[in-house]
């Protein structure tokens, strides 16, 4: 969101200084980048090296975006306030401002059509091409529309004023109202934000479910600049105010709620905030000779509001109190802009007065306090909590039929339980407890004669949580995890003893584990792991790049031949059944479903798939009778690869 904030402020920029020349070279000028983007066709992701993603995540992606599509979105972004300036010069009698209400339309149907139409029958290659065919079009078609503008006057300098109605309407903008429009954009993007944290992680972590509040954003800009009559300043605002209320308790009362009042509730409250911020946009727009202008500093809110929340929220907070904020200061800007709009005197009945303008600053102050108090009640059984590039991430203290437990959450998602009881705390809990799949595998991977002789075993794990698995670890075990998030590794260390009671030689690297993988293969050689451990499928954004076809060939290389991979599917809303089982395929080996059923003191139902040929293990009697029959599936010829995955396909 930042990076394509970004460079749409790099292509406003570029559209506003473009008004300085004549017509005649910006037409040269924007012929020559659309040519330069389309040699550059077609675009491709560089490598990215392990490293730069374990040390500098957020620079890393910027850096492989901006080289990858940099340059063609940057030409793409430019669009927009050129076409509309260029609409404006040629017809004095029509208003542009609509053409940005068809944008956004656009923009609306490639968020809808692209994960629901495009990516489950494309590869990326063949994306990649269509989108690169589209974009040499697009650049033909602007070309054509350059060339229709051959007999318009040229647009630069002072001659177009005398073609306007109205000269004190295009008296240069005020800076109180570059300020207001630089601050209602960026109020805006940080409501869409913000509000898609507080759904996917408060909410639940359900695939697609930030497709909802980017569109509620998008009709919003659509309504206000096409419609704008369906914006009745103080209905909305009443709206609003009852929304920003009901946000401050929604962090404490929420989870009462079933999934889709939820849903409605935040969606609720982000089409009023949005609202607020499009419609007093539209409402401040000004004559077309500043239309450039104008644009230039709703970009730049954009990235200023997504800059607040991606970047300054997770180094100010250890939660997500820029969504209140967010609110606050919205209701806040709004009561600015009442105070100097002279036209707001009496609208629908009510008078914008001193009263009406102390009693919206007191909401404000009330809402502000109650979030305060309300958040003290949230935190109230919380032992530690971190923000950063990866999410929130806390510790929290409960209990479970009267026994005292320590859980380790992401947003909604447990990631390990430790019982606090005493002679309890080294017993494996949640997915990993006696009986899963994983328990099987590390308990019964050796024959009981080997395990008599004290051989050891060597054990990979893909994804750390709490470092439940630690605690099957024996003398001598080597046990070698790998965690993408730094703070998941502190918090295991400081609020959890799985790894420092464990007797097992404990080994935690930070990184992607499919790069660490990759990078130990070239230069040591395979691992030989007798057991490796994928547990990263928990969440809403799976890692799909370790459920492929390659990282599967991967897997297959780093074990013995009698090894065992071992994938921990269990998903709220991701059926990985018939994916795993038909990527054992993919390596040669048999795949083993073993559902654990969840109980009084385990609310956790657990799904693991074993894949080995390890022939003695699938039928050893401790073993075989927990092994379960498959499930049916929706998809049960789906197959991911590097260049083609779907989430959609494996959507309960």
């Amino acid at each position: 969101m930042l990076f394509f904030q970004s460079v749409l402020l790099a292509g406003y920029a570029y559209a506003h200084g473009l008004q300085k020349l004549t017509l005649s070279r910006q037409k040269q000028l924007h012929l020559l980048l659309l040519a330069i983007a389309c040699v550059a066709l077609p675009f491709s992701t560089p490598e990215v090296s392990a490293g730069a993603i374990d040390n500098q995540s957020t620079l890393s992606i910027l850096t492989t975006l901006m080289v990858s599509v940099g340059l063609p979105y940057f030409v793409l972004s430019s669009t927009g306030p050129l076409v509309q300036h260029w609409f404006a010069q040629s017809r004095q009698d029509k208003i542009p401002y609509k053409l940005y209400a068809i944008s956004n339309t656009g923009s609306l149907l490639a968020l809808v059509s692209y994960p629901f139409l495009f990516e489950p029958i494309l590869s990326l290659g063949q994306q990649t091409l269509m989108w690169s065919s589209g974009f040499i079009v697009f650049a033909l078609l602007i070309a054509a529309l350059l060339l229709m503008l051959k007999q318009q006057p040229d647009a630069g300098g002072e001659q177009n004023a005398s073609n306007l109605k109205d000269a004190t309407e295009v008296a240069k903008p005020t800076m109180f109202k570059l300020g207001l429009w630089l601050a209602l954009s960026a109020l805006g993007v940080s409501a869409l934000v913000s509000t898609t944290n507080a759904m996917t992680q408060n909410v639940a972590p359900m695939p697609f479910l930030w497709v909802l509040p980017l569109a509620l954003y998008l009709v919003t800009f659509i309504i206000a600049f096409h419609k704008p009559n369906l914006y009745v300043r103080w209905y909305w605002l009443v709206f609003f105010i009852l929304s920003a209320f009901m946000a401050t308790f929604m962090q404490v009362v929420g989870s009462q709620f079933d999934f889709v009042s939820q849903v409605l509730m935040y969606s609720f409250i982000l089409f009023a905030a949005c609202m607020i911020c499009h419609g007093e946009l539209y409402q401040l727009s000004p004559d077309t000779k500043h239309l450039t202008l104008y644009y230039l500093m709703i970009a730049l809110g954009g990235v200023l509001g997504s800059a607040f929340v991606s970047l300054l929220s997770p180094t100010l907070f250890n939660d997500f109190s820029e969504y209140p904020i967010t609110l606050i200061a919205i209701l806040v800007v709004f009561t600015i802009n009442l105070s100097a709009d002279r036209k707001a005197t009496t609208v629908s009945g009510f008078t914008s007065n001193k009263l009406v303008r102390t009693s919206l600053y007191g909401c404000a102050l009330l809402i502000s306090l109650l979030n305060w108090q309300l958040s003290q009640v949230l935190t109230k059984h919380q032992i530690a909590s971190e923000r950063n590039f990866y999410g929130l991430l806390s510790v929290v203290d409960t209990e479970v039929n009267g026994k005292a437990e320590r859980r380790l959450i992401d947003g909604t998602t447990s990631h390990g339980t430790q019982s606090l009881v005493e002679g309890q705390g080294h017993v494996a809990k949640s997915y990993y407890r006696a009986d899963t799949g994983v328990a099987l595998a590390l308990e019964n991977y050796l024959p009981i004669s080997a395990m008599a002789a004290k051989q050891s075993l060597n054990v990979g794990l893909i994804g750390l949580g709490a470092g439940t698995l630690a605690t099957y670890g024996r003398p001598g075990d080597n046990y070698h995890f790998f965690e993408l998030n730094p703070a998941v590794a502190d918090f295991a260390e400081q609020y959890f003893t799985y790894l420092s009671d464990s007797p097992a030689n404990i080994n935690v690297t930070i990184g992607d584990g499919r790069q660490q993988l990759q990078r130990a293969l070239e230069n040591q050689g395979s691992l030989q792991f007798d057991v490796l451990v994928l547990d990263a499928f928990s969440g809403d954004a799976i890692p799909a790049h370790l459920l492929t076809l390659e990282a599967f060939a991967l897997y297959e290389a780093h074990l013995k031949t009698n090894g065992i991979l071992a994938v921990h599917i269990s998903n709220s809303h991701l059926d990985l059944t018939s994916l795993t089982r038909n990527l054992a395929n993919s390596i040669g080996r048999e795949a083993l479903y073993v559902y654990t059923a969840s109980s009084a003191d385990e609310p956790n139902e657990a799904q693991w798939v074993l894949i080995t040929n390890n022939v003695e293990f699938s039928k050893r009697y401790a073993v075989k009778k927990h092994i379960s029959p498959w499930p049916d599936s929706s998809a049960p010829d789906v197959i991911w690869r590097d260049d083609f995955s779907n989430l959609l396909s494996v959507l309960k």
